[in-house]
């Protein structure tokens, strides 16, 4: 969804649609709220749950979904996806291909409008069929519009590199014990442990948010705490509402990722790292203060910070310094 604010036609979409009626723009998903917040796009609404949640409590007429992706598979499988979950009509904007798709007969008229004052191309979307199936002992799911080179992340952990545009999930007792078309990363596999395979949150993606040089500066009131993240900070935006003055990063890549968000918050890191990072970002920018520390492997180091010094908890009293040496005292 980043792309989409970097490349400007969130405001510019917003502009059409607004003349159809009245209208609630929403934006879901960490990147995305911080592209939001880098463009200074300001009307627009931030979800704190699920969109599938927040979406079905509402009362609409219609759904739109406006993204910017590397093909128009990837907007056609999301609305595909959004139109089994949701009880509305929906509609796909994909602004690199200019296309507008269209799910349910119902709104042709009305998405055929939008895409001629887009000067969009006008499709239908696609039936996928049934992705899920179960067969004797074992679950399986295809991951529907995967491009050869994608990073696979099931439940915010990257658990391989994409091969095939074939992908398939196949799991045993909740566990997974293959994924077909993809080069797995055996350790990912192992972080995610048990899963319900049928409701995992499943991404294809190449890259989180492409390098900007749009950046948002926020100033916060901070507390005497510290958070410990890791599994790329799907919930970051927690820890920084809660007031912390610090974090603990787990991971290579989480440590980028995490540490470029909360450098927009002048919130420095200490980043645990073992040198195997998979580029999720690119041009990441840290805060001054920040301290890398790689270690040989930085799971086995950040669970020992995590039940040493945090207890086994996420937020913890303290500041920079204190866990600085405490961290320190660690690795001695």
């Amino acid at each position: 969804m980043s792309k989409i604010f970097d490349n400007g036609w969130a405001n510019r979409i917003i502009d059409v649609i607004k003349n159809y009626g009245e209208l609630c723009c929403v934006v879901a998903g960490t990147m995305g709220r911080i592209a939001m917040m880098d463009n200074n796009v300001s009307n627009i609404n931030i979800l704190k749950e699920r969109f599938v949640d927040w979406i079905n409590k509402e009362n609409f007429d219609l759904v739109i979904s406006a993204t910017h992706t590397t093909s128009v598979n990837r907007m056609l499988a999301d609305i595909w996806h959004l139109s089994k979950k949701i009880k509305y009509p929906i509609i796909g904007i994909e602004t690199n291909t200019h296309t507008v798709a269209y799910i349910n007969e119902e709104i042709e008229d009305i998405a055929k409008k939008i895409a001629n004052d887009l000067k969009f191309k006008l499709m239908k979307g696609i039936d996928f069929g049934n992705n899920y199936w179960i067969d004797g002992n074992k679950e399986y799911r295809k991951v529907l519009a995967t491009e050869i080179g994608d990073w696979l992340l099931i439940n915010g952990i990257i658990v391989g590199k994409v091969k095939s545009n074939d992908v398939i999930i196949v799991c045993e007792n909740n566990n997974i014990i293959d994924i077909k078309g993809v080069e797995i990363k055996k350790h990912g596999i192992e972080k995610i442990g048990k899963i319900d395979l049928k409701n995992a949150k499943i991404d294809s993606i190449s890259l989180l948010r492409d390098e900007s040089n749009k950046r948002t500066y926020i100033p916060m009131v901070k507390k005497e705490k510290i958070a410990y993240i890791e599994h790329a900070g799907y919930n970051i935006f927690k820890f920084i509402e809660e007031g912390i003055c610090c974090a603990v990063t787990i991971g290579d890549d989480t440590t980028a990722i995490v540490g470029d968000i909360l450098e927009r918050f002048d919130i420095p890191i200490i980043g645990i790292i073992d040198g195997d990072k998979d580029g999720l970002i690119k041009g990441e920018k840290l805060h001054p203060n920040s301290i890398i520390l790689k270690v040989k492997s930085d799971d086995e180091f950040g669970r020992k910070i995590y039940e040493e010094i945090f207890n086994k908890r996420n937020i913890i009293d303290g500041n920079f310094n204190w866990i600085k040496e405490r961290i320190y005292e660690l690795l001695s």
